[in-house]
């Protein structure tokens, strides 16, 4: 990739899989994190970045929804959900309805998610 690092958000309510997602991708990566959806929310009106990494279900406001906010900001941002294995179904009707792009479940494996973040990050270089 450039040499210029690429942005990532990171959404998710519980601070262990943060904490383990930004450890694993802050050498590559510039990261923001919001451990809530409202959080999240205010961050996406302040900050720039080329992808979210989004649990879908937290307390309050659900990734889906921030994930849409996403979607009216900014449609180039690469959008990926993270899901439990009973969330699937619903991950796919989001990618369906065209507000996600990937979506990836629990327990996260970390070496096929960057190549799921690299994969997104080159989609949206080409400006997909």
């Amino acid at each position: 990739m450039d040499d210029e690092k690429y942005t990532i958000m990171l959404v998710d309510d519980e601070d262990d899989i943060l904490l383990a997602l930004e450890g694993a991708l802050e050498d590559d990566y510039n990261i923001i994190t919001a451990n809530s959806g409202e959080e999240a929310l205010l961050l996406i009106e302040e900050e720039d970045f080329e992808l979210i990494i989004c649990d879908m279900r937290m307390p309050g406001i659900q990734g889906y929804d921030v994930l849409k906010a996403v979607v009216e900001k900014d449609e180039s941002v690469r959008r990926i959900l993270l899901t439990g294995y009973s969330d699937i179904e619903s991950a796919q009707a989001a990618i369906t309805l065209g507000k996600i792009h990937q979506h990836e479940s629990k327990p996260i494996n970390i070496p096929k998610l960057t190549a799921i973040i690299e994969s997104e990050l080159r989609e949206h270089q080409k400006g997909a």
